[in-house]
């Protein structure tokens, strides 16, 4: 059974397929989200039951970072040999042992482990859902289908908020644990009634299959789907025709390096910014900031209930408003809260009315980041890489995103305690400004083109010969 079979006929049925195809394939956002929101207000209770120091929290919250670093990596290869379903179902299985084992761990060392196995789920997931639905997905609705992804990294860190909310009074932080595996098994359930990607079936030489659920998606009385279907087949020729080169030396081409500049670039900036300042250590902020200890909690859950509505708001607009200039009016909103949060910690005086302020910036930079770069590494890593580099490109990017990830998540709470908040979010803001160049010197705009166009764009910035075009169709 596939979810193309089991959708509905008529004029929108066919939007409702890839709608419903991305909606599935987006729940792997959740297993990344709420692990990521759930351990910010489950290290309070954790660093009570095994008294670890700061620099032991920062282990138990990295170790997913780190995992998810060398998931990332292994896609690479799983992504060359395997359909990207199988690997997004690999993701979800991976992700239910880690769960498990974190729920049970009688030790920080366990624990460590446990989180590091839930880092692999979430690095395959990371790398492959955001690839699969934009190779799914018509080019008009790309953006916001998979934006479908991010919206559900802030539903699971919201969800995670929610729960450690309900659990604030008995500190119950192992059944926050269990409750990871419900996204893992819808995802994995889900998996099974999705179509393969047709651009992966091209390129397997199932042409045949790549035509049926394309046509199951896409209206075959449209122009544009035949259209689609001969650009797919001409690059996928063009690939094939070329005389074949190590991926290393593919990689350090003049085209692929220019791509993975940039998609490296957003991939880091978006990490150390200060997104993962806030989302991993919220409530050790908040309470620097002179809340207690359940009112961070609860505050926090405001701050991923604000991450949710903003991403919504993100979605209706994304495929309306070029891409580049969401990333440069969010990321300057991120930089210019940072530098607010930067102001307080140095007035030191959160006795009165400051808190709020400090909360105020918390609240500012999450939804600067929600409309923005949230969705954006997301988005554009799926679309800016083409065909012959895809795959390893994705991996590439995603391991070096997450590296970024690891290390702030490592270092943040040894820096807050060496450094203290006014310089360590003084650097973040910094680091944001330097985003603001970086995007608006190199990054493209990628909105309305197909795949296919897009790598066109970058052969003739890179000044190579557009191969794809001159391939004869079939």
């Amino acid at each position: 059974m596939s979810v193309s079979a089991a959708a509905p006929s008529g004029p929108r049925s066919y939007q409702v397929r890839t709608w419903m195809a991305a909606a599935i394939a987006g729940m792997g956002g959740l297993l990344f989200g709420y692990d990521t929101g759930m351990i910010s207000g489950a290290q309070l209770f954790i660093e009570q039951d095994f008294d670890v120091s700061a620099g032991g929290i920062g282990l138990v919250v990295s170790a997913v970072t780190a995992g998810a670093l060398v998931g990332a990596l292994l896609s690479s290869g799983l992504t060359a040999r395997w359909s990207r379903r199988a690997v997004i179902a690999l993701s979800a299985v991976v992700f239910i042992v880690g769960a498990v084992a974190a729920a049970a761990a009688p030790s920080v060392a366990v624990l460590v482990a446990a989180r590091f196995v839930i880092g692999l789920g979430i690095g395959f997931a990371s790398t492959v859902v955001p690839l699969y639905i934009a190779e799914l997905v018509p080019v008009a609705s790309r953006g916001s289908m998979v934006a479908l992804f991010q919206l559900a990294i802030t539903l699971g860190i919201l969800v995670a908020y929610l729960v450690n909310a309900a659990y604030a009074d008995d500190g119950e932080w192992r059944a926050v644990f269990a409750l990871a595996c419900a996204p893992a098994t819808v995802l994995l359930l889900g998996m099974l009634v999705l179509p393969e990607s047709p651009r992966w079936l091209f390129a397997a030489g199932r042409e045949d299959e790549a035509r049926r659920v394309l046509e199951t998606l896409r209206d075959p009385d449209d122009p544009q789907t035949a259209r689609e279907l001969e650009e797919i087949r001409a690059t996928v020729e063009a690939d094939r025709a070329r005389p074949r080169e190590s991926l290393a030396r593919a990689l350090t081409s003049p085209l692929a390096r220019m791509i993975l500049v940039v998609g490296i670039g957003l991939g880091v900036f978006q990490q150390i910014t200060g997104i993962n300042t806030i989302i991993y250590y919220a409530p050790t902020i908040l309470g620097k900031a002179g809340l207690g200890t359940e009112s961070s909690v609860m505050a926090t859950a405001g701050i991923g209930g604000l991450n949710f509505v903003a991403t919504i708001v993100a979605l209706a607009v994304v495929d309306r408003i070029n891409r580049r200039t969401m990333l440069i009016g969010g990321m300057a909103g991120m930089a210019l809260s940072m530098a607010v949060l930067a102001v307080t910690f140095a007035v030191d005086d959160f006795d009165g009315p400051l808190r709020w302020v400090a909360v105020g910036s918390l609240l500012a930079f999450i939804a600067c980041f929600a409309v923005s770069w949230g969705w954006g590494f997301w988005v554009m890593a799926s679309e800016i890489y083409p065909l012959f580099i895809r795959g390893q490109a994705v991996s590439i990017g995603n391991a070096v995103q997450w590296t970024a990830n690891f290390a702030v998540s490592l270092l943040f709470p040894i820096l807050l305690a060496a450094w203290g908040g006014a310089v360590l979010f003084s650097v973040l803001a910094g680091f944001g400004v330097l985003a603001l160049v970086f995007t608006y010197r190199l990054v493209p705009e990628t909105r309305g083109l197909t795949l296919e166009e897009i790598e066109r764009e970058w052969r003739r910035r890179a000044g190579v010969a557009d191969d794809a075009a001159a391939a004869p169709a079939a």
